[in-house]
């Protein structure tokens, strides 16, 4: 199944904050490098494609694949399952030699309960925070 998200918007905020006071100093090009690393930042999309032997991670820009991971049972460490905030779950993909990967912003609670089935069937470890089951505790008896 495929699930799309949207990266986290606290970074944009910062920097809006900042270019309002740092923009009208700086040359022309670096305003201009600026502002289109400004539009990424706020318009990419994020993917996450899981199939029964693998994970397809894509990171998009309008209709363009910025990047693009296949990672199979072999390429993945473990998966760390976590909390954000008060009640969001949330599980990072560990890699073996490549950039980790979290799914909070995909806000799918069948997402979570997927990536965990996946580990399982995968033989691959699973590591869940004291929050975290804590959080399941919670929702399981709700």
């Amino acid at each position: 199944m495929t699930y799309s998200g949207k990266g986290s918007k606290d970074i944009f905020h910062v920097i809006i904050a900042m270019s309002v006071l740092i923009l009208p100093s700086l040359s022309y090009t670096i305003r201009i490098s600026i502002l289109l690393a400004l539009m990424v930042i706020t318009l990419h999309q994020i993917q996450l494609t899981i199939t029964s032997d693998h994970l397809e991670y894509k990171i998009k820009f309008f209709r363009i694949t910025i990047y693009r991971k296949i990672l199979t049972s072999e390429n993945i460490k473990k998966i760390k399952f976590g909390r954000i905030g008060w009640s969001t779950k949330n599980a990072v993909v560990k890699v073996r030699g490549g950039f980790n990967f979290g799914v909070a912003y995909f806000s799918s609670e069948q997402l979570i309960r997927e990536l965990e089935e996946f580990a399982r069937v995968n033989h691959i470890e699973v590591q869940k925070t004291r929050d975290y089951l804590l959080l399941e505790k919670y929702y399981s008896h709700n």
